[in-house]
């Protein structure tokens, strides 16, 4: 899309194309799909498709649809698992949303009771069971039409309510009785009409246009029944069709009749066993993810520091919070005013009835004066007899200091160091004694969260269930 911008011709942007025409896939995007990456190998995957198609096909014709309806069902079919996996997904359900849905698009519905129903008869058949139709009040009924629902909208999300299907069965007739003169010869027309109805389960509508593959059927059913056909200048040339092309298309729908027919029983193990690599694959996914997450909480544990909130703002390996999350903020702020708090009061919490008092050694503690309502303490006879023994050892200490000089200096800087060391003591138990109170306020924190994720999980379970009931009534 050319556009001038600032005078400079610039084609580098975006567009979106509105067509009616069929979306076209390479042949490496169509070998590659989810299911081949999830381990379900190449012919696995053709086969479980084309058993889709032929249940689309029985359930069609028991239906009464027209082939129309039934071809645009195998295309949707073939174009939803262009892009999912038949691990995840089940066939079976989306072969019934498919039909279900290309019924209502070429303006023949059908209730969802009576595909589910077909469904169940071919079922029956295949398994050599006598056939009765299911229960509409049982529980097997309504999980299969919830089953039918969901996948029926997963189908259009998926595609993007892209449904529109183009069709060569009216070009097939139109080139034979217009262009080739043909229309009288029943027999090729036939053979041409069947070529195309069995190309509906194979890849060739995700990779060529309906035009294409119009000329490839005429092609091939002119060299069966040996009849020759234009070709100076060649006939097919006139749709955009090369010899190529027609013989490419030739040869997947003659590989097609060459195909051994498919064991269902046989692909349903192996789609179990996929399966179960899957959930044991997710699984372990999800198990590193926990401990990524584990690992990088340990690891900003370490580096965050609330004690010294000064090396968190000057650091430069601070670990980066998530915008969510502000636990951390509101814990250093906590740390910050408790620790500014406790050098106010001198490390030690007060009540309102305390007297202010001086700081004091954090070796000795002064004893308490006041009662617990405030009042000031009677002196007992025993407190004056132990003030008046302090006294006498203060004095005596004082005139050993006295007596030697030399003695007191060595005495005097041991105790200084005594003095230090008890200080040290001291600022680390307080310091534990304010980690274990933050991890405290953590611990509540998280309960208290995890504790609003319960109840908002409940809640949404209990109206999830209200609906549930209100639907099946």
């Amino acid at each position: 899309m050319a556009v001038f911008v600032d005078g400079q011709h610039r084609t580098d942007y975006g567009r979106i194309v509105l067509t009616t025409d069929n979306v076209l896939h390479s042949a490496e995007r169509v070998q590659n799909t989810p299911s081949r990456a999830d381990g379900i190998n190449y012919e696995d995957e053709r086969d479980i498709k084309i058993i889709g198609c032929e249940l689309i096909q029985a359930s069609g014709l028991l239906l009464q649809l027209p082939q129309v309806a039934m071809a645009t069902a195998q295309i949707l079919f073939h174009r939803f698992y262009l892009v999912k996996s038949l691990v995840i997904h089940n066939y079976e359900h989306q072969a019934m949303a498919a039909i279900f849905l290309a019924a209502k698009i070429e303006e023949h519905p059908r209730r969802i009771r009576d595909v589910i129903n077909c469904f169940h008869h071919i079922k029956q058949v295949k398994d050599k069971k006598t056939p009765s139709p299911l229960d509409f009040t049982g529980t097997l009924y309504v999980k299969q039409k919830n089953d039918v629902i969901k996948a029926e909208r997963r189908l259009l999300k998926e595609l993007g309510f892209c449904v529109h299907v183009k069709y060569p069965h009216k070009i097939i007739i139109v080139i034979l009785s217009l262009m080739l003169e043909q229309s009288q010869n029943t027999e090729l027309v036939q053979l041409a009409w069947n070529f195309m109805n069995d190309s509906l389960r194979s890849d060739v509508f995700m990779r060529y246009t309906p035009d294409q593959i119009g000329c490839a059927c005429i092609w091939l059913s002119a060299r069966i029944k040996k009849i020759c056909l234009p070709e100076n200048p060649p006939w097919y040339e006139l749709l955009d069709c090369s010899r190529d092309q027609c013989e490419e298309i030739s040869k997947t729908i003659l590989n097609f009749y060459c195909i051994p027919r498919p064991n269902a029983e046989k692909l349903d193990r192996v789609i179990n066993a996929a399966k179960e690599a899957y959930e044991l694959k997710k699984s372990f996914n999800e198990k590193s993810k926990r401990d990524l997450k584990e690992v990088k909480k340990q690891e900003s544990a370490s580096n965050f520091s609330p004690l010294d909130p000064s090396k968190n703002k000057d650091s430069p390996h601070k670990p980066k919070l998530s915008p969510g999350s502000l636990i951390n903020n509101k814990l250093t702020k906590l740390a910050e005013n408790g620790s500014s708090e406790s050098h106010k009061n001198g490390g030690v919490r007060r009540s309102k009835h305390h007297s202010p008092r001086r700081r004091y050694s954090p070796v000795s503690p002064p004893r308490r004066k006041h009662d617990r309502y405030g009042r000031k303490k009677r002196r007992s006879s025993s407190d004056s007899e132990s003030s008046s023994a302090v006294r006498k050892r203060k004095h005596r200490s004082k005139r050993r200091v006295s007596t030697s000089s030399d003695d007191s200096s060595s005495s005097s800087d041991s105790e200084a160091a005594r003095e230090e060391a008890r200080k040290r003591k001291h600022e680390e138990k307080k310091k534990l004694a304010d980690q274990k109170k933050l991890q405290e306020k953590i611990k509540l924190l998280e309960k208290e969260k995890e504790r609003s994720k319960k109840e908002k999980h409940d809640k949404i379970l209990r109206d999830s269930g209200k609906e549930h009931r209100h639907k099946v009534r």
